[in-house]
């Protein structure tokens, strides 16, 4: 809702008269003689007839001072102007307040980057190649590409950087090359505050192995149930495109993966009667002595299903062949 303008010529000629007469004996106690023809109250009607049409003016925008107010909002180089056609008054109204109105849309754009939201909108929506990419990850005060080099590309050396800000991109079908993540980052150079230094990475991702032995209801189809617990977790893990989970948007970064979870997910899966020991493993070197409980991620990391290994049986615990 607009706010509504004031009325800045309320007062007329006659309210300034007879303000500036009420003055007279505050202001002047000896003059007395308050009548038309002394030359001080003269001097009051004329200065009030001129304040009435200064504050006349005062509410009257002319065309041409609404031409300068949008030279000065909009870019120089166009050069706008309003046309010199005569024309009738409501056709230049017209072309007016539709200048007004692509003026007021062009400054509401975003174009400096500045906080989180800036650079996942300038790069989601506004980047010409934005189709390249799903997600983006705004890492403030941190140097990803410093701490993978340090930590052997496993982003576990975390330091701070207090001018550094890592954007984490999950390109669409992981088509995103070397040439246009920096061609990205030569983009956000422009739009960026001066002192900020940017480091444009790809995800770590975490392979996961997942282990669990599925008890069957009575007369279920083994293959459709392992064929939907695999659809199940895989969709649940993917970083883009997750179904119903995580709003569709995909795993979350830096969320971590817990046992007690993935018995709730594969308990729902039609044809299961009830899930036990369930196994959590990492098959980097590195994570050998990974918690077989949970697993935990960095702020960088999202989750790769490698392997699924499941053991089916019956309700008396006997192995389905």
């Amino acid at each position: 809702m607009s706010i509504p303008l004031p009325n800045l010529d309320d007062r007329t000629y006659a309210d300034l008269v007879e303000e500036a007469r009420s003055l007279i004996p505050i202001e002047s106690p000896e003059w007395t003689d308050h009548n038309p023809s002394d030359p001080g109250i003269v001097l009051i009607e004329l200065l009030a007839w001129l304040t009435e049409m200064t504050l006349y003016r005062v509410n009257q925008v002319s065309d041409r001072n609404y031409e300068m107010f949008l030279k000065l909002l909009k870019d120089p180089d166009l050069q706008w102007k309003l046309p010199n056609d005569p024309v009738e008054s409501e056709v230049r109204s017209a072309v007016i307040h539709e200048e007004i109105r692509l003026t007021i849309v062009a400054l509401r754009q975003r174009y400096r980057a500045v906080t989180t939201e800036d650079f996942e909108q300038l790069i989601l929506k506004d980047w010409e190649k934005a189709s390249l990419i799903k997600r983006v990850k705004v890492l403030p005060q941190r140097n990803l590409e410093s701490e993978r080099k340090e930590a052997g590309n496993l982003g576990s050396g975390k330091k701070e950087a207090h001018s550094d800000i890592s954007l984490v991109i999950v390109p669409v079908n992981n088509n995103l090359t070397k040439e246009q993540m920096n061609e990205l980052k030569k983009w956000l150079d422009d739009r960026k505050l001066l002192t900020t230094r940017l480091h444009v990475v790809l995800p770590n991702y975490r392979k996961v192995n997942i282990e669990a032995d599925l008890y069957l209801e009575d007369g279920a189809d083994r293959n459709k149930v392992d064929r939907d617990a695999q659809i199940e977790i895989r969709t649940c893990f993917n970083p883009i495109e997750s179904g119903t989970y995580w709003h569709g948007g995909g795993w979350p970064f830096g969320r971590n993966v817990y046992v007690s979870e993935l018995y709730a997910l594969l308990d729902k899966v039609s044809g299961v009667d009830y899930v036990d020991n369930v196994k959590l493993s990492t098959p980097d070197k590195t994570d050998e002595n990974q918690s077989t409980t949970d697993i935990l991620l960095e702020d960088d990391e999202l989750v790769s299903v490698d392997k699924l290994t499941f053991i089916f049986k019956d309700r008396s615990g006997n192995v389905w062949k």
